[in-house]
C-alpha cells in the first residue's frame, strides 16, 4: 500500500466547534479587510494563519487543509441557508440565528 493510501486509511476526521468555526470566520474576514484575498478566494497564508491559531488556542492539530475544506462546508451551508431565507413563507430569527418555518410549509418543502 502506498504512504497516499495509508494516510487515508487512518481516518484522520477533524471535528470543528462552534467556537472554531468562529474564529475561523474572524480571521479569515480580517485577512480579507487586509487584501490576502484578491479574488475570489484566498491565499494559502491566511489559511496557515488560521491552522495555527486554532492549533494554539484549542490544543488541537489543525492543518491548514482542514481550514480550507471547512470554508467549503460553511459556504455550501451558507448557500442553502439564504436560498431558504429568500423563499416566501421562510423568515429569519436574528436572535437565535436560525431560520423560522411553519410546520406545514416545512412538510410541503421536505416533500419536494
Amino acid at each position: 500500500m502506498s504512504s497516499t493510501q495509508n494516510e487515508k486509511c487512518k481516518g484522520k476526521h477533524f471535528t470543528w466547534s462552534k467556537h472554531m468555526s468562529h474564529m475561523l470566520l474572524e480571521i479569515l474576514a480580517e485577512e480579507a479587510l487586509k487584501g490576502s484575498k484578491p479574488s475570489s478566494t484566498f491565499k494559502v497564508e491566511p489559511f496557515v494563519k488560521v491552522a495555527t491559531e486554532i492549533s494554539q488556542k484549542f490544543n488541537v492539530q489543525c492543518e491548514p487543509k482542514h481550514v480550507d475544506n471547512h470554508l467549503k462546508t460553511v459556504k455550501k451551508e451558507w448557500g442553502i441557508i439564504t436560498k431558504l431565507k429568500n423563499k416566501s413563507d421562510f423568515g429569519w430569527d436574528d436572535c437565535l440565528k436560525m431560520i423560522t418555518v411553519s410546520k406545514d410549509v416545512y412538510d410541503e418543502e421536505v416533500k419536494v
